[in-house]
């Protein structure tokens, strides 16, 4: 493999990792959101007695991502991009250093 091409590679794969993070973070972010919501949610219900429409934690989880989700769809693309500058290497890799002699 070539030197100069691993260190582009590693720092690819760092971001990668980094990017990675962060979108696991905010998936975290929303489902203890959405948790605190369906909390707030039921205790309300039971102050008020009312029969309503109820709201469910995936509901609420929903409608948080849709609300994120432009950060969502941009930390997407970059790790989309991310996985392309990892796998160009690669197959880079697989093709023979030698041609043969015809």
């Amino acid at each position: 493999m070539n030197v100069r091409a691993s260190k582009p590679l590693a720092k690819a794969i760092v971001a990668r990792r980094e990017i990675q993070r962060h979108l696991e973070f905010l998936t975290r972010q929303i489902t203890a959101r959405a948790g605190t919501q369906t909390t707030t949610v039921k205790a309300w219900r039971r102050a008020r007695r009312r029969s309503g429409r109820r709201t469910c934690h995936q509901e609420l989880v929903d409608r948080l991502t849709f609300e994120r989700w432009v950060e969502l769809d941009m930390i997407h693309r970059k790790l989309a991009m991310q996985e392309s500058v990892i796998g160009e290497p690669q197959h880079c890799d697989k093709r023979p250093l030698h041609h043969p002699a015809t």
